[in-house]
């Protein structure tokens, strides 16, 4: 079964948006950060500007870069 079934509209949408700024497709909740290829400061900013922009909530740097999976990043958007 496939995992995005089971998401909630919203959280597609975020996966969707983190899909475009990290450059990969197929990307899942469950991907670790650690394992792309690019997750550096601009990558942040633009996780950040993009929860600004499109989801209307403000997130920390830090907490992003404290993430371990990309559901880490997911849940803080949609925590706020």
């Amino acid at each position: 079964m496939n995992i995005r079934n089971n998401m909630s509209k919203n959280t597609k949408k975020i996966l969707n948006e983190l899909s475009k700024i990290l450059e990969k497709k197929n990307l899942k909740a469950s991907d670790d950060i650690s394992g792309l290829k690019h997750f550096d400061s601009i990558i942040i900013l633009q996780i950040i500007n993009m929860s600004n922009m499109i989801f209307k909530k403000s997130i920390d740097g830090l907490q992003i870069s404290k993430s371990k999976k990309i559901l880490d990043i997911i849940n803080l958007i949609e925590k706020k």
